[in-house]
Formats: C-alpha cells, sequence, structure tokens
C-alpha cells in the first residue's frame, strides 16, 4: 500500500512539473499539441503519395531531400513546384552517410566504407551539409531549413556533431522512438525526438498524436514510404487516416512543417523569457 501511495505520489509530482514547464507556452489557434510530419530520403512515393494526401486536407511537410536524390534528379521541378506549394526542403546531407555498424550492434550492409560515417570527420559531414544548402537553395529559393540526422545517427568519426549543426540549421530531427516531446522547455531543438514508422496503422499514428496532445507538447512522425516506394514503407490508407484525424481536429492539433513548428517554438520561449537550455 505505502509504495502505491509513493508511486501515485511521484506521477502526480511529474505531472505538477510537466505543467510548471509548460505554464505559459501557447500552440497557434488555441491548439493544445504541435504535430509535424516528416519525410525522408527524397523519393517519388513522396511526390505521387504523400504531398497530394497532404494537400487534400490543406496540411504541409518537411521532406528531407539528400541532393543525390534519383528523384530530385529526375523530377527537379515537381519538387520545385511543391517548395512553392509550402512544403519545407529539409537538408538530409547530400550522400545519406550512416554508421556501418548503428548503436544497437546491428550492421548496415547497405553502407559502403565511402558513406560510413565512421570514416568521415565533423568538418566534412558540416562542409556536405553546407553544400546541400546550397544545392536545395537553388532548388527552392530559401536560405532558412530545417536538416534530419540521416540513419539519426549522431557522430561522425566518433565525435558527437549536434553542436555543428547550430549555425547551420535552426533545428534537426533525430530519434526513431515512439515518443512524443512532453519538456518543450528543455528540449534540445537540435535534436528533437520522432517516431520512425513502418508498417503501423493510422490509429496506432493517431494515438500517438493524442499522446502529445495530453502533454500539451509535439508529436514528430518520420515516415519514408507512403504507399510504396522504399523499403521502410506506411501504407498510403493509414496515411490518409491520419491526415483525416489532423484535418478534424485542427482545435486540438496545430501541424505544420517541421521547418514552421521548431519556430514557433523558440519564439514561445523567447516571449516567456525561457533560458535557452543549449546555446
Amino acid at each position: 500500500m505505502l509504495r502505491t501511495i509513493l508511486r501515485a505520489g511521484a506521477l502526480v509530482a511529474a505531472a505538477a512539473l510537466l505543467v510548471s514547464a509548460q505554464d505559459g507556452f501557447r500552440w497557434p489557434n488555441g491548439a493544445r499539441a504541435g504535430v509535424a510530419l516528416t519525410y525522408d530520403d527524397g523519393v517519388n512515393a513522396h511526390l505521387d503519395n504523400a504531398m497530394p494526401d497532404l494537400e487534400a486536407r490543406h496540411l504541409r511537410g518537411t521532406f528531407y531531400v539528400p541532393g543525390s536524390s534519383r528523384s530530385l534528379a529526375q523530377r527537379l521541378e515537381e519538387w520545385r513546384a511543391a517548395a512553392r506549394r509550402g512544403h519545407e526542403l529539409g537538408n538530409h546531407s547530400i550522400f545519406h552517410p550512416c554508421l556501418r555498424v548503428d548503436v544497437k550492434g546491428r550492421e548496415r550492409t547497405f553502407v559502403t566504407p565511402e558513406r560510413n560515417l565512421d570514416n568521415y570527420t565533423v568538418r566534412r559531414l558540416s562542409d556536405e551539409l553546407s553544400a546541400n544548402n546550397t544545392l536545395l537553395q537553388a532548388v527552392d529559393g530559401q536560405r532558412v531549413r530545417t536538416y534530419a540526422y540521416t540513419c539519426s545517427d549522431v557522430t561522425a568519426g566518433g565525435v558527437p556533431y549536434i553542436d555543428a549543426l547550430r549555425p547551420l540549421f535552426p533545428a534537426a530531427r533525430g530519434g526513431e522512438d515512439e515518443v512524443v516531446v512532453t519538456d518543450l522547455r528543455a528540449l534540445d531543438l537540435h535534436h528533437v525526438t520522432s517516431w520512425m514508422v513502418a508498417k503501423v496503422s493510422g490509429e496506432a499514428m493517431i494515438n500517438f498524436v493524442k499522446k502529445a496532445v495530453d502533454a500539451g507538447g509535439l508529436a514528430v512522425i518520420m515516415f519514408h514510404g507512403v504507399g510504396g516506394g522504399h523499403g521502410i514503407n506506411v501504407d498510403r490508407e493509414a496515411h490518409q487516416q491520419l491526415l483525416a484525424w489532423l484535418d478534424q481536429n485542427r482545435k486540438l492539433v496545430w501541424t505544420d512543417t517541421f521547418l514552421k513548428v521548431t519556430q514557433h517554438i523558440a519564439a514561445e520561449r523567447q516571449r516567456l523569457g525561457w533560458k535557452n537550455p543549449h546555446p
């Protein structure tokens, strides 16, 4: 009994701390949570499926496009038009380097020695990201965009490179776990967690967003293929189900590009006088 009481007390205290930490924070239009839908690797399914689905619901997403994307090379004008319609073209490096062996010890056979982040330096990666910013600016005319860690890896040559990102981008997306952002005060905008979805239902993604609503926080979803086009895939029907719910629940959630969502968080923290936890 005592343990149960103590556990309940701890939960109440944690909830009180969360409310205190986010006291006064306002999402646009009176919403209770923010949502950013992000799509990695610049594949044809983004142009053919994801963007039409988003636009049918008057929503916009962030598309992280490597400079070496075949779709970008072959359908350049369509990507340029997508940016004009309000989608963000985010930086995903030029060559999409990843660790050959991930942090859980799993080998990625698709990673060649030339594209192995263990064989990079932080300077080399930073130069590559800067070059891709220039390339994407030539596509969409924008000077400001966000970054997505390739394979969610955060080191180059064994050295963390998050600090090298800070001068290049206002925010960066990482993470692969089913975790929403619950503490907007302590959030490092250069390592925002996201859920990488694969073969999940629309209901599961909606429930994920509802966790952010309950916390007054942020839900970021990482897509790859939508209705095919990538080895990491979500059925188009599930994608459409999520978008329909977001469209129908605009009073609860504000959905926009990762850039606009993180810019809003930064502006609110400044308005409230919250000290930047990661200058």
